[in-house]
């Protein structure tokens, strides 16, 4: 135990010292109060939007959840890429292990030290916002509120907890730094953008969805297509005439569209970002705008009455569960796989 606490007590000064972190840190606190100033200016806007609204409120599409969801991933994956391999490579591993030092205290300590530094970045970027909110707006958050960022906050770190153990993954399986960074890169595009546009090609051609006749319906003189696709003829100025569409079509529609969107999401969810998103929302109590590829929170903001604090945490518990257990996953890959390897000095 004082051999693992002496490991992460090192790892941890090293972390919170490196340049890396530091630059890290200073971008996402800048991008997080632009954000907030965003999100306040959404909610003056909005007058039916609540205090949550700064964290996914935005006026151009920026807000907070959307910068976890693509930078939170930059964050957990630089802070351990090179954990195992770099010291492989220097020879600093071999003579950390010649102490009495077991191998496991290793592993764990630069885990828990690359925890405790992302909690440390969660943490303070969740209370910048809000501290900047409350003069912003005037008011500050209820007591529900309060608990619904608590358990935000929780999620985030969880959430780049995950690519930290996936980078301490790759750092323990691939010797050369360059090809760990290669490799965290790719996972990265992958679950952030590939399946999002996989999904989205596969829902298209297993479940395409066809307008009803009424939408094709082209506007002529004197009479005009609303917006369900039902054709309203002026009939002079007394009045005018609606037809509606085709009822049996527009049932179709739907249930092809709902078809379409639960194959598309049921493909999205193997992605830990899709789950990140999706799960924030709701903890946070707000409808997401969706995007070209699904993620994007496009300045929402908009709450929803219909769950309280309680049923919204435990309507996302399986995403959370989901995140929770791949972090577990390639955590003890990563320690399985140190603990077999052969190290020796020189890497």
């Amino acid at each position: 135990m004082a051999n693992f606490m002496t490991v992460c007590r090192k790892e941890l000064g090293d972390q919170l010292g490196s340049k890396r972190y530091i630059l890290l840190f200073a971008l996402i606190v800048v991008l997080s109060v632009l954000s907030a100033y965003q999100g306040a200016a959404f909610i003056r806007d909005n007058p039916n939007a609540n205090f949550l609204a700064i964290f996914t409120g935005s006026q151009s599409g920026f807000s907070f959840v959307t910068l976890m969801v693509y930078f939170g991933p930059i964050i957990g994956l630089s802070l351990g890429f090179d954990a195992i391999n770099k010291e492989r490579s220097t020879g600093s591993l071999s003579v950390l292990l010649s102490q009495p030092i077991f191998r496991d205290s290793i592993l764990n300590g630069k885990f828990l030290a690359g925890v405790a530094a992302l909690a440390l970045l969660a943490g303070s970027t969740v209370g910048i916002m809000v501290g900047i909110a409350i003069p912003l707006l005037g008011f500050g958050p209820a007591l529900a509120d309060v608990s619904r960022i608590a358990v935000f906050a929780l999620f985030t770190i969880l959430y780049l907890a995950f690519w930290l153990a996936l980078s301490l993954l790759f750092s323990t399986v691939i010797k050369k730094t360059t090809s760990s960074v290669l490799a965290a890169i790719s996972t990265w595009l992958v679950f952030a953008f590939i399946i999002a546009i996989i999904a989205s090609l596969v829902a298209g051609a297993a479940a395409p969805v066809s307008s009803p006749t009424g939408f094709a319906t082209v506007t002529i003189q004197g009479n005009r297509t609303d917006m369900f696709g039902g054709n309203v003829s002026f009939a002079g100025d007394n009045g005018f005439q609606f037809t509606p569409p085709n009822q049996t079509e527009t049932s179709d529609f739907i249930q092809q569209q709902q078809t379409h969107d639960s194959i598309e999401s049921a493909i999205q969810s193997i992605s830990p970002t899709y789950l990140y998103n999706q799960a924030a929302s709701t903890i946070l109590g707000t409808r997401t705008g969706s995007s070209s590829i699904g993620l994007i929170d496009v300045g929402s903001g908009t709450p929803f009455r219909s769950l309280g604090t309680t049923q919204s945490i435990a309507s996302c518990w399986p995403q959370v569960t989901a995140i929770a257990v791949c972090t577990v996953a390639c955590f003890v890959a990563a320690y399985m796989l140190f603990l077999r390897r052969e190290i020796r000095a020189g890497g």
